[in-house]
């Protein structure tokens, strides 16, 4: 990533990259999701609206958060991004076999569906709390 020379900071590509696949994202979300606080979210995301790559609108459901999608202007970078994924997932996977690469995906997946699933309840339960 870093000698890819793409203008933006692994942080901002990971979270340009969160967007992409899950938005559009409630703002606090995505600073979960990607494991940040709420205060360097916020500093990643200024950069990457400022860049125009992404852009914030109000959450219908709390007024008091922001919802961010990504731009048209992300696609070239989004699609660079992906280059840079293919690379590092053919390298990681080797010499492993189709059948136990795609076991891996899925479990891998699983588990990331089943932290968000468990987040997002937690989340719904909360809000309904307040």
């Amino acid at each position: 990533m870093r000698d890819a020379a793409l203008g933006i900071t692994p942080s901002e590509a990971r979270t340009l990259a969160n967007i992409a696949r899950f938005g559009p994202i409630n703002q606090n979300d995505l600073a979960d999701l990607s494991g940040f606080g709420a205060m360097s979210a916020a500093r990643v995301l200024k950069s990457l609206e400022a860049a125009g790559l992404v852009s914030r609108s109000p959450d219908l459901y709390d007024r008091r958060a922001k919802m961010v999608q990504v731009t048209d202007k992300a696609e070239p970078l989004l699609a660079a991004l992906k280059n840079i994924g293919d690379e590092v997932e053919t390298i990681t996977r080797g010499n492993m076999s189709a059948q136990n690469w795609e076991f891996l995906q899925i479990s891998l997946e699983t588990a990331r569906d089943n932290n968000l699933r468990a987040y997002r309840n937690r989340r719904a339960a909360e809000k309904n709390l307040g």
